[in-house]
């Protein structure tokens, strides 16, 4: 059985996995950073190991407010905390990211929004045909939005 620090490990080892793949588009070719991001994010839902932790923090959120509270932590500063720790010159916070991509801050939310959506609808709910499509595939669909969000 998951528990609340196995949710928030794999949290945080997602939060590793973003951040790297963010770090590499940031600081080489941005054309790529949306179907990095997604690749990171969906090789975790993937790992058998790490599923059911991600599954148990994820429905924390919907628990209490202690969990959105954590998840809301997760989105808007762990993982950007990761994420400057693999940059030189790192942003130091939701904000600095946006900018440095050049896009608004909602847009990053919106790019949050079709990760996590993706993995509710594959992961959580089980809904066909996005649930059993190959990451590829998946990939393929929706890393595009989430470039344009992130990219313009």
């Amino acid at each position: 059985m998951s528990t609340a620090a196995d949710g928030s490990h794999a949290l945080s080892d997602i939060g590793d996995a973003l951040a790297e793949a963010g770090a590499a588009s940031l600081t080489g070719e941005r054309a790529q950073l949306a179907e990095g991001l997604l690749r990171a994010a969906l090789s975790k839902w993937e790992d058998p190991q790490a599923r059911p932790q991600l599954l148990s923090a994820f429905s924390a959120v919907f628990a209490d407010d202690q969990g959105a509270a954590r998840m809301r932590d997760f989105m808007s500063r762990q993982i950007f905390q990761q994420l400057a720790a693999s940059l030189e010159e790192p942003p130091k916070d939701f904000d600095e990211v946006a900018k440095a991509l050049g896009v608004p801050p909602m847009n990053i939310n919106a790019a949050q929004a079709q990760v996590w959506g993706v993995a509710v609808l594959r992961y959580v709910v089980k809904l066909e045909p996005i649930a059993s499509a190959s990451v590829d595939e998946v990939v393929a669909l929706v890393a595009p939005t989430i470039q344009r969000y992130l990219v313009g």
